[in-house]
């Protein structure tokens, strides 16, 4: 009987070790599958950090060129104020000499007057 009971169980066991082998297939195709997804992923990070690094780069590139053309354009335009300034400066006291000499003159006109 024990001879006849083995073919019975080898028989039944036969389907489970072929999904056995189908299961440990099926398992290293999905481990496959993650690891070609991990592996992608990891490439899309690098290239988006690429991508952010080139991009801040570019933007600190046009900060430093925008501070650069707003400071020249201070500069220029203290320059501009300064020289206004000292034109305006000059003509207050050109003025005021002209004026002076005015006075000084009426000031002689009445001595002499006296």
């Amino acid at each position: 009987m024990t001879k006849s009971i083995n073919p019975k169980i080898d028989d039944a066991s036969s389907p489970m070790k072929g999904l056995g082998a189908k299961a440990d297939e099926k398992v290293g195709e999905v481990a496959r599958k993650v690891s070609q997804a991990a592996a992608s992923a990891q490439e899309k990070v690098k290239t988006m950090t690429g991508k952010g690094e080139h991009h801040l780069h570019e933007t600190a590139e046009r900060v430093g060129h925008a501070i650069s053309e707003i400071t020249t354009k201070a500069v220029h335009q203290a320059q501009e104020t300064a020289e206004k300034l000292t034109h305006g400066a000059k003509e207050i006291a050109h003025k005021v000499e002209h004026r002076r000499a005015e006075l000084a003159g009426k000031a002689d006109d009445k001595r002499k007057a006296q």
